[in-house]
Formats: structure tokens, sequence, C-alpha cells
């Protein structure tokens, strides 16, 4: 079993115990680049600083990942990735992933709870991606 090391990436995967992309940056950006890049391959292991139910729901979406682990995971992700059969080991489940200052629930996580259509889903946060200005909390 691998250990996550976040303090060489935010996130990384690794196919057959061997890393094949990390990324240090933050939110759901470096997520869906790493799915997409990777979108060929299966059985994938990820290793995610903070694991959302956005997140989760890109990962299941995704078809490529059989593993997680994380620091943090939301009550709904952790619910939804075990229903969708992902194996998650979270060293704290939280109830939701809050903006930075904790003021709110993140934006990400607000459209996965709202948005129960995979479709529209994937064009809300899309949309949240290529223009983050536009977000009414950023993170």
């Amino acid at each position: 079993m691998l250990i996550p090391d976040f303090t060489q990436y935010s996130l990384a995967l690794f196919k057959d115990e061997k890393l094949i992309h990390a990324s240090d940056g933050g939110g759901l950006r470096p997520l869906w680049g790493a799915l997409e890049k990777h979108k060929d391959k299966s059985g994938l292991l990820l290793h995610d600083k903070v694991m959302g139910l956005a997140a989760a729901r890109l990962i299941v979406h995704s078809g490529i990942i059989a593993e997680i682990f994380t620091m943090v995971a939301s009550r709904p992700a952790k619910e939804f990735l075990e229903e969708s059969g992902i194996r998650l080991t979270a060293f704290d489940v939280a109830a939701n992933i809050l903006t930075k200052d904790k003021s709110t629930v993140c934006y990400g996580e607000a459209i996965a709870i709202d948005t129960s259509d995979p479709e529209t889903f994937l064009q809300k946060i899309r949309a949240m991606m290529d223009n983050p200005v536009a977000m009414p909390n950023p993170p």
C-alpha cells in the first residue's frame, strides 16, 4: 500500500504502485485534468488531499479510479463513493467541504449536492472552472 505524501503533492495518480501523475494545485482543476489525461486507463489509485462530493462524482463518472486515499472527505462524498463501489480511506470525515474562510460550503460541493443529473452537473462544473470569477464564493 502506498502511503500518501501530501507534502510532495496535493493530488497523485498511481498505476500498479507507479506514480503516473502529480499536481500541487488546489480545487477541482487538477483532478479534472488528471482524469482527462488518463481516461484510457483503469484501476488507478488516487491520492487527493481533499475529497468533496464534486470530486467524487467526477471520479465515478471517469470510471478509472479503483481506490482513493484522502486527508478529509465530506460525508456526502464518502457515501457516494461507497455506493459506487470505490474504496475510500479518509483520515477525517467532515459534514461538507467548506471554503477556505470556512464561511460556507464550497461552490463545487454545493453544485454536486444541488444537481442530481450527471450531465447537468458536468456542465455546471465545467462552467465553474472556465469562469472562476463568476463563482459566488471562490475557494
